[in-house]
């Protein structure tokens, strides 16, 4: 391996545009998330490439600290695209910006779209929950977190 881990890294960005807002994008390893990746020191270590921008900008990153991203590209190096937080908060962004599989896009889901609808009319006509549970294949939990908006509280009602 040749150069320092700061010689490698700026090797492998790609400046896109010359304002300083701009994403500088990581040319090397990727995830399939896109996430880029470079090798440290010793034998394998891989590190994730925004982790390293961020330390090269501002010093040391504590243990179990996040580095999320606010312009939402997961091979941005850019450090004023970066910013520290909890594992709690990166869940959180990554809601508030609608990228969470949630609903029918989450693979576990059983329930689609027009089922939690339908579910919400019954519930209306006061019909029990357990009925509602048995008729989609779900637990009477299931429904009642329809219900009290645990779940599914971001679809809105279609209105006719």
């Amino acid at each position: 391996m040749r150069g320092t881990l700061e010689e490698r890294f700026w090797e492998k960005v790609a400046f896109l545009g010359a304002e300083p807002d701009e994403c500088w994008e990581w040319r090397g390893a990727k995830s399939e998330q896109g996430y880029g990746y470079i090798r440290g020191s010793g034998h394998g270590s891989m590190l994730r490439a925004h982790r390293i921008a961020w330390e090269l900008a501002n010093g040391p990153i504590s243990a179990g600290t996040c580095v999320l991203h606010r312009c939402d590209n997961p091979s941005c190096v850019n450090p004023a695209h970066l910013f520290l937080g909890t594992s709690t908060d990166n869940s959180h962004d990554m809601v508030n910006k609608g990228r969470s599989a949630r609903g029918e896009r989450n693979g576990e889901s059983k329930l689609i779209e027009q089922d939690v609808h339908e579910i919400r009319q019954m519930l209306s006509q006061n019909i029990l929950e357990r009925v509602i549970a048995k008729k989609y294949g779900v637990s009477r939990k299931a429904i009642s977190t329809i219900k009290t908006g645990e779940n599914w509280n971001w679809l809105k009602e279609v209105t006719a």
